[in-house]
């Protein structure tokens, strides 16, 4: 009997065995076949990256040269280059306005005096930061003569007419924007200082004693002495044919409007309720209006005289129609204007006759009607400055999403506009039609670059 027991509990275990054979086979075929997909899957998806990578043109969000992770994200909200780390022109002015030790002897100031009757000056914006700019080459070159040193250009503590009734500082320039430098005007020799550390430039062409620690600029004059050598200053070989004017300017016009902490936050809820975040610059198209007291005739009190014989707004269509047969693919329009009439009649105007563009404007725009700036706040009842300045740059900035602009380079902000997205804009290019000719470095720099 126990024979017989012990041959079947064999052949049960033989049995088993081939049991566990077949199912050890079963799995194993089924993880060949596993890999299989994997691997056929992987390849797809490999194809499907090439394909993506081929038409990333088409992305609206696309990455291309001089761009960074942070500025993609920032379609729809604030984004600024940082002097500090740039590199380049922009923070070659940093290095230039921070020294070291701004109370030592061998430091240098230029100090930019405000005008006698300051409380009418009623330069904006752009003018501001033009003069600003020209005033720090003087200072960076001392007026030509590099071999005499640098000078670190400080502004007053006088009232800014912009700044009138600021509730985030004092009434001066820093109320919106960041020092021009870490020194102080405690630093500076002051100005009827009489043994020799102080000099005064009466007219912006006077010669001066360049051996003088702190220089003062005229408080009779708005205009700046005019600099030949651009360039030295910053220790980059060649002189200024061997570099982009263009790139020079928008670091300089970058560094002088650095928005303080609390604009910086208005700006960017403004950009959040006015920008979609699908918005693709190298197919939007910028049209910064400006008109109001721009025009030659207007009569709108206390503003700057016209300097322009404003182009019709059928002209600015007709400049928008050309860009579209130049590219096709234009999907989508941001229009400003500081003329709430110019602007809305514009708008009507586009849907009409261009009705597939997507039409972008800059919500909650407080359309001051003028852009001078010694009575901001009396010409929008209920606005004070703080809401035209950042509402100003609030259009500012929204532009520097477009690639194409029609604009008149007559205007200063317009051009500043342009300048600006050439060096710092959201687009790979861009291009420029003038319809307001306007003859001078400035607007050749708006218009093409170089």
């Amino acid at each position: 009997m126990m024979p017989a027991k012990s041959t079947s509990i064999g052949s049960r275990s033989k049995k088993s065995a081939g049991v566990l054979s077949s199912n050890l086979l079963v799995i194993t075929m089924a993880a060949l076949v596993l890999i299989q997909l994997i691997l056929i899957f992987s390849q797809t998806l490999h194809v499907n990256v090439d394909q993506r990578q081929q038409s990333v043109q088409n992305e609206p969000l696309r990455q291309h040269a001089g761009t960074t992770n942070e500025k993609l994200s920032s379609i729809a909200s604030f984004w600024w280059p940082s002097p500090a780390t740039s590199g380049g022109f922009l923070s070659a002015i940093y290095n230039a306005q921070n020294p070291e030790d701004c109370s030592s002897k061998s430091t240098k100031y230029f100090v930019m005096q405000s005008l006698k009757k300051n409380e009418g000056d009623n330069r904006g914006l752009s003018a501001w930061a033009s003069i600003t700019m020209q005033h720090m080459l003087h200072a960076f070159s001392d007026g030509d003569d590099p071999s005499a040193g640098r000078r670190i250009v400080i502004n007053d503590n006088n009232l800014w007419p912009m700044a009138k009734g600021c509730q985030h500082g004092p009434e001066t320039r820093e109320c919106y924007f960041l020092p021009l430098t870490k020194c102080k005007l405690s630093d500076v020799d002051p100005i009827d200082t009489k043994d020799g550390s102080v000099a005064l430039i009466d007219q912006k062409k006077d010669n001066y004693d360049r051996s003088a620690r702190t220089l003062y600029s005229s408080d009779t004059s708005k205009y700046a002495r005019m600099t030949e050598n651009k360039i030295e200053w910053t220790g980059l070989p060649g002189n200024q044919k061997d570099h982009s004017l263009t790139a020079l300017t928008a670091a300089f016009l970058a560094y002088n409007l650095q928005p303080q902490p609390w604009l910086r936050k208005e700006i960017d809820e403004r950009l959040k309720k006015s920008l979609p975040v699908d918005l693709n610059p190298d197919r939007t198209l910028g049209v910064p209006i400006r008109r109001s007291d721009k025009c030659f005739g207007h009569d709108i009190e206390g503003s700057a005289k016209g300097e322009l014989d404003c182009p019709s707004l059928e002209t600015y269509l007709q400049s928008v129609k050309e860009f579209i047969k130049f590219d096709p693919l234009i999907d989508t329009i941001i229009i400003t204007s500081e003329d709430n009439a110019a602007c809305s009649e514009f708008i009507e105007l586009v849907k009409k006759e261009i009705p597939s563009l997507r039409i972008v404007t800059n919500v909650g725009d407080v359309q001051q009607g003028t852009g001078s700036a010694s009575k901001l706040e009396s010409y929008k009842e209920g606005a004070s400055n703080a809401d035209v300045i950042a509402s100003a740059l609030t259009s500012l900035h929204m532009h520097l999403r477009a690639r194409y602009f029609v604009l008149t380079t007559k205007s200063s902000w317009t051009s500043s506009i342009a300048i600006l997205a050439r060096v710092y804009g959201f687009s790979t290019d861009v291009y420029v039609i003038d319809i307001g000719r306007n003859r001078n470095s400035y607007s050749e720099s708006a218009r093409k670059g170089g």
